[in-house]
């Protein structure tokens, strides 16, 4: 039992709709010290009592395999979550010394070698501040649009100058050329859903980057005296864990195709080694992929 007040409960998977699952851990939030940790986390207005009496459930998926919290706040406290306990200042400190270290920069340069440099339109998904789609907009695409549910964020970015919408709805199907989602389906309540409009959107031959925090290790760390922490399964949170099964799925149901970034360099050059190494890594652990319709 869950306490209505805060909480709703999925009994089916969020990726693939499938009541195919086994619950793989079961702790109260007070066993995993939940309080210890969002107490860190999150800033004072986080009413650590809705915590009280109820489970931190995982359960993993037996057709798609993506491990996912049971137990999730519910529409009116996931809303508070977002907008009003997250200490949105410290993100913003975190994304700006991101921008500062030049991280993203062969990332954006490798979207001109997907493209040759044509005119293409941009989707990010998820735009928090706009780190990533800033740096884009820095490269001179001119046609970009962001998805961002939290108030605080649209308002932010359109002070930068983005186009920014609440959800994908209004936006036209076979219209974007890319889409970029960075951390955020591991946050959604039904990721399956969105996914199949995300899809939707793109045109034929478009291409869909997908980061994650990767459920790689994630049953290992279970095995052990697990504790709330800042990792892929983050109680309330990370409320969905993919693993690189998990994306085969996708790849399958949505008949994709799952490219490397390295096959958009010559042989010869530096980056086609660095880029190959890299896309060796995330086939493993499942953090990063990149789909082609």
């Amino acid at each position: 039992m869950v306490n209505k007040k805060y909480f709703v409960q999925r009994n089916k998977c969020p990726l693939c709709a499938s009541k195919n699952y086994k619950l793989i851990f079961s702790k109260t939030f007070k066993e995993i010290k939940s309080k210890n940790f969002f107490s860190n986390h999150l800033n004072n207005k986080f009413p650590l009592s809705l915590l009280k009496n109820a489970n931190y459930n995982l359960s993993e998926c037996l057709d798609c395999m993506v491990i996912f919290q049971n137990n999730i706040l519910n529409k009116k406290y996931n809303s508070k979550y977002y907008n009003d306990y997250i200490d949105h200042n410290q993100v913003l400190e975190k994304n700006q010394k991101r921008v500062e270290q030049n991280q993203l920069i062969k990332e954006v340069n490798s979207i001109e070698r997907m493209f040759k440099n044509k005119k293409i339109k941009i989707l990010e998904f998820g735009a928090g501040f706009g780190t990533w789609i800033s740096a884009v907009k820095k490269k001179n695409f001119k046609d970009i649009t962001a998805i961002e549910i939290s108030k605080k964020r649209r308002v932010y970015l359109k002070k930068k100058g983005i186009k920014v919408y609440a959800d994908i709805n209004n936006l036209k199907k076979n219209s974007f050329d890319f889409i970029y989602s960075d951390q955020t389906l591991e946050h959604l309540v039904y990721p399956g859903e969105k996914l199949k409009q995300i899809i939707s959107l793109l045109k034929k031959d478009g291409i869909l980057l997908i980061k994650i925090p990767s459920g790689f290790f994630l049953k290992s760390k279970l095995k052990k005296k697990y504790y709330a922490q800042n990792d892929e399964a983050i109680p309330l949170e990370h409320i969905n864990i993919f693993t690189n099964k998990s994306l085969n799925y996708i790849k399958s149901f949505y008949n994709l195709k799952r490219l490397e970034i390295s096959y958009y360099y010559k042989f010869y050059e530096f980056d086609y080694y660095k880029y190959l190494a890299s896309d060796f890594y995330h086939r493993i652990f499942g953090k990063k992929i990149l789909f082609k319709k």
